[in-house]
This record gives structure tokens, C-alpha cells and sequence, in this order.
């Protein structure tokens, strides 16, 4: 995977992957709030963590987190990446773990969350 490669906007394979990559984002994420595979917490919460344009889910378990990935077939071996690992390493009593969907940016990673700030993001890989 390569991932500082540029792209052209008008490469049909890069177009295509991109929508993929969208269509995974939003499998997971679901449309609406209360349903869909991951429960999200409404707009204005993301506003609060300065992620504007991106829909957050409630909090999740490491074990839930992997179990979306896996149900999703989009991330299915988390536990072996070392930043994912970094992440867990670092959670303390009281911090969320939750998953981001962004329209811009990055688009899909998971978030630890301290204190209403993200301290560290674990994006997930894209198509490339």
C-alpha cells in the first residue's frame, strides 16, 4: 500500500476507490443516529470535538471496535497494528474510544477521546 502517492482528480481508478472507501464509511457508520451498525451521537457532539463535517459514534470497547471492523470486513486484525496498540496503551479510566466518519480530510479513524478532546487518531486504511 502506498500511501503518499499522488493522485490525478481525474484517474478512473482513483475515483473508484475513493468511492469505495465512502461506501464502506457510510456501511459502518450507518445513515441515521439510533440505527445502523455503530449507534452515533448527535451532529453537534463532533462540532464540540472540533470535527466538523464528521459523524462520531458512542463510545466503544476496544473488543466492540474490532468486532465493527471485523463484521465490516473493513479493519480485521487491528490488535497487530503497533498504532492501534499505542492507542490502547495510552487510554486511562475515563477515556472513550469512539469511531470517526468525516466527508473531509480523513475520512474514517478511530478517535481516543480525553477530557472532550481527541489525543489520538487511528485512521484506518483506504483503499489505495
Amino acid at each position: 500500500m502506498k500511501l503518499n502517492k499522488p493522485h490525478r482528480l481525474d484517474d478512473p481508478l482513483h475515483q473508484f476507490r475513493m468511492v469505495i472507501a465512502g461506501a464502506v464509511a457510510l456501511l459502518i457508520m450507518g445513515c441515521a443516529t439510533t440505527t445502523g451498525p455503530v449507534r452515533l451521537e448527535d451532529r453537534s457532539f463532533a462540532n464540540k470535538l472540533g470535527l466538523k463535517n464528521c459523524k462520531v459514534s458512542i463510545p466503544l470497547s476496544p473488543s466492540e471496535a474490532i468486532e465493527v471492523g471485523r463484521k465490516w470486513e473493513t479493519y480485521p486484525t487491528p490488535e497487530k497494528d503497533p498504532d492501534w496498540i499505542k492507542m490502547l496503551s495510552m487510554q486511562q479510566p475515563g477515556d472513550e474510544l469512539r469511531l470517526i466518519s468525516c466527508s473531509e480530510g480523513n475520512p474514517y479513524f478511530y478517535a481516543l477521546i480525553r477530557n472532550g478532546a481527541v489525543i489520538h487518531r487511528h485512521l484506518l486504511p483506504v483503499l489505495d
